[in-house]
């Protein structure tokens, strides 16, 4: 397989990846105009960030605010589960150079781990950094595209239809209350419970910030030593 045909064979993988996130960024394109920071941080967050619901929590907590370092803080603490993603593909891609490894860590998002990691052994050794390449790249241009869609769109209904603001605001606690929906399955539901107690602890007591971090640790361990047990 060549270059060529490993780089769209992964082009071609991730469609659904693409027409799953063109609606979500989208959103989160209309939600940073909601919030007034414009299409220039809507696209900055989205081609340097790049953490899909995280993106949504940033603009929240700058729009609440909360000081630049410490939403940075906060939304790499709800992305620290991407460093596990790297050691889960390393035994597929020993082949790779260090500098194809970091080029392709920086496209594994949620969807395109798991997309990797059940079709990569399909592809030869020697054509895997195209594959991969590919499909990170038509998730990248996918989600950046809809966020600049999002806020350019944004803007003009935010001035024709100016209530939408107001309904806007509520952008981010609809997609996480949507999230913790998704959660509330047998065996999860005392990791959710014991993050939403955390997190309401450090909230009555005035450190909302640190809750969010704290419940985004001692939930999950909970919920994995639960389930072990």
């Amino acid at each position: 397989m060549s270059r060529h045909q490993a780089f769209f064979k992964g082009l071609k993988t991730s469609l659904p990846i693409m027409a799953g996130y063109l609606p979500v960024g989208f959103a989160f394109g209309v939600a940073a105009e909601g919030a007034h920071f414009g299409t220039s941080f809507a696209l900055f967050t989205s081609l340097f960030i790049y953490a899909g619901a995280s993106q949504f929590a940033l603009v929240g907590l700058l729009k609440d605010g909360v000081s630049l370092i410490t939403a940075a803080f906060i939304t790499v603490g709800l992305n620290i589960r991407h460093f596990l993603y790297g050691p889960g593909l390393s035994g597929e891609t020993e082949e790779l150079k260090l500098s194809q490894r970091l080029i392709t860590a920086f496209g594994l998002t949620d969807e395109v781990f798991s997309v990797a990691f059940s079709k990569i052994k399909e592809i030869p050794v020697e054509s895997r950094f195209w594959w991969l390449l590919g499909l990170e790249i038509g998730a990248y241009a996918s989600w950046v595209l809809s966020t600049f869609m999002g806020s350019f769109g944004g803007k003009a209904l935010l001035n024709n239809f100016s209530f939408l603001g107001q309904a806007l605001s509520f952008a981010l606690p609809a997609l996480f209350f949507s999230l913790l929906l998704s959660m509330l399955q047998k065996g999860r539901r005392l990791a959710v419970v014991i993050a939403l107690a955390v997190a309401a602890t450090f909230q009555l007591n005035g450190h909302p910030e640190i809750g969010i971090i704290a419940a985004a640790f001692i939930g999950p361990i909970t919920g994995i030593i639960w389930i072990r047990q």
